[in-house]
């Protein structure tokens, strides 16, 4: 993330470039700096004027052209032109117009391409961005930074959150951040500034059940109770639309994934920071590893994917979530 960071601090100290391309899979980051970008550089009676956005289509053969004539020209009212294309790699096989026009570009302008998935760096509009603007690969974060992007969001958004409420939205929202940043933005129009919120009132205020949610799951399941995890998962697999099956046994194997981590660390005090988690849930897992030796781990893992392979219609009803999350929490409780 320190890329991104210095990137936005450069845009906020409206240090443009003339060429920014954006790539990869994670959208947040990219809709965020096209967001910094725009306010930075334009104001309300300049963008209507001075901006241009494009979505790439393959059936528009002149938008490439069109893109370069706004950029050559002078602003009408701001300091700055704007070109925003948005699947870029619809606009062109070879850039030949861009890449051109990088070769002499106009110093007040400035254009954003952006990509759904990582560009090839061989390729000639890739170097010239590199060389002339700025290139950002924008990756989708991994499960074990999770934790911590909500803390630091919510430190930013003067928002304080318990622990536990921090993984509760963790488990629940997965690793969609402009979702997490919707339920954050709802956490703090509803509390008290200095308060700090806990899962009571995540559940009140955003509607996650403290009882009946995927952390209180694992927890159970962590703890080798058979008859509560298997209430838990029987109530969860009746409400599908809320507790979506895939998602069910992606958090169950991302709990156990934990464990397996936990087992491999030769040094048991980097383990919150190889497993993603507050030092506060470091004993759930000291414990859960002493129920859960490596040798059944391996085995658990090979259960989650029985169970995905069903949940997916993969030789099974797929429609029956009671069915396979029950088989799923039988087989890890009682294996040994």
């Amino acid at each position: 993330m320190t890329e991104y960071n210095k990137l936005i601090n450069e845009i906020e100290n409206k240090n443009f470039s003339p060429i920014y391309l954006f790539h990869g899979e994670e959208d947040y980051f990219i809709n965020k700096l096209i967001e910094k970008i725009s306010n930075n550089s334009m104001d309300e009676s300049s963008s209507d004027f001075d901006s241009l956005k494009i979505y790439g289509r393959k059936s528009e053969e002149n938008q490439e052209k069109e893109i370069i004539d706004f950029a050559k020209r002078f602003p009408l009212l701001g300091k700055f032109n704007l070109i925003i294309v948005k699947d870029a790699k619809n606009i062109s096989d070879d850039f030949s117009l861009i890449t051109s026009y990088l070769e002499k570009y106009n110093k007040n302008s400035i254009l954003i391409l952006t990509f759904n998935n990582s560009i090839d760096k061989r390729k000639k509009i890739y170097k010239i961005s590199k060389s002339k603007g700025v290139v950002f690969e924008s990756n989708k974060l991994y499960e074990n930074q999770i934790y911590q992007w909500i803390e630091i969001q919510s430190k930013n958004k003067s928002v304080q959150l318990h622990p536990k409420s921090i993984n509760i939205i963790s488990e629940f929202v997965g690793n969609d951040l402009s979702q997490i940043e919707n339920e954050l933005d709802k956490l703090k129009l509803n509390s008290k500034t200095g308060d700090i919120i806990g899962p009571e009132e995540v559940e009140k205020i955003i509607g996650f059940s403290k009882e009946y949610n995927f952390f209180e799951l694992t927890k159970e399941i962590g703890e080798n109770n058979f008859n509560k995890s298997i209430k838990l998962a029987t109530y969860m697999a009746k409400n599908s639309k809320k507790y979506p099956v895939p998602a069910l046994i992606g958090t169950i194997y991302s709990f156990f994934n934990k464990i397996f981590i936990y087992h491999s660390l030769d040094n048991k005090n980097d383990a919150p920071k190889a497993l993603g988690i507050n030092p506060y849930f470091l004993n759930d897992y000291k414990k859960a590893a002493v129920i859960y030796p490596m040798k059944r781990v391996s085995k658990i893992f090979n259960y989650l994917l029985e169970a995905d392979k069903k949940s997916k219609g993969i030789n099974y009803d797929g429609t029956d979530n009671e069915g396979i999350l029950k088989e799923l929490i039988y087989k890890i409780l009682k294996s040994n």
